[in-house]
Formats: structure tokens, C-alpha cells, sequence
């Protein structure tokens, strides 16, 4: 897989989790963050190498680095400007996520008690994720846009 396919990845994930968040919301969105899950330590070792020539380590976690986009990738929900190649997991047999601009206040008083909808607690922020078993991604709505926590 070359660089132009990393970024077709990412644009296929976040299209996908464009059509999820249709699917249960009506409000627009923009893009902020996508996170590409890696299905084994082979597919993340190359995705890494690719993502290091595409951009530069503003955050590092535990499940993989967070990158700023040297150039950010056009996508169905605006630009793309940081993006994550997830560790393995075997609990998640997905491809990716996308974090989204939105409302989140507003958002959570709305969603968080729907089907589909989970609110998730880390350390810098909150998230509310939107999960469908006819989807191969997530969609996540933070109450921090990624840039202001990194």
C-alpha cells in the first residue's frame, strides 16, 4: 500500500462514518480526526511507516501516535488534518472512526440515551460514539475538537 492508498483509507472511513452519522442525525458535520484500525502488527507497522512520511507525532497514546497532516486530505466532510493508525485489536473488528466538529452539549442531551449512541470518558475529554453492526466504522462526537487537546 502506497501513501495515495493510506489516504483513500482514510477518505473511505470517513465517508462511511459520514453515511453512519446520516443514518441517526440530521445535523452537518466537519471533520476533524480519523482513526484508521489496523488488522494486524504487519498492516500497522506499514500504515505507520506511510502515515510518518505524510505527516508529523503531535500525540502519543497507547493505541497508536496521533498525526498532524503535513497536507491535509479533501474528504466527503471537509479536510482532514490529523489522523491515527490504531494498534491492533481484537476486540475491534472495524476499519476506523471519525471524530466530527458538532454541537456536543447539544448533541449529548439529544442522543446519549438513544440506541447506537455511547458516551465514552477519557482523560482530556468526553466523547458520545455512534455504533451500528451494519457498519464497518464508528462515528464520535467530542466535547474537545482534537486540536485544542493535543
Amino acid at each position: 500500500m502506497d501513501i495515495e492508498n493510506l489516504e483513500e483509507l482514510f477518505k473511505y472511513i470517513v465517508s462511511e462514518s459520514v453515511r453512519l452519522k446520516n443514518k441517526y442525525l440530521e445535523n452537518e458535520v466537519s471533520i476533524e480526526f480519523a482513526d484508521v484500525f489496523s488488522k494486524d502488527d504487519k498492516e500497522y507497522t506499514r500504515l505507520t511507516q506511510e502515515i510518518k512520511s505524510i505527516g508529523k507525532i503531535v500525540y502519543t497514546t497507547p493505541t497508536g501516535d496521533i498525526y498532524e497532516l503535513t497536507k491535509p486530505i479533501d474528504t466527503v466532510a471537509g479536510k482532514l488534518r490529523y489522523g491515527k493508525i490504531r494498534k491492533p485489536d481484537n476486540k475491534l473488528q472495524l476499519r476506523g472512526d471519525a471524530d466530527f466538529n458538532s454541537d456536543y452539549k447539544k448533541l449529548k442531551e439529544r442522543y446519549l440515551e438513544k440506541p447506537h449512541f455511547e458516551l465514552i470518558v477519557r482523560e482530556k475529554f468526553e466523547m458520545l460514539r455512534l455504533s451500528d453492526p451494519d457498519f464497518g466504522v464508528m462515528s464520535c462526537f467530542s466535547n474537545i475538537p482534537v486540536r485544542k487537546w493535543i
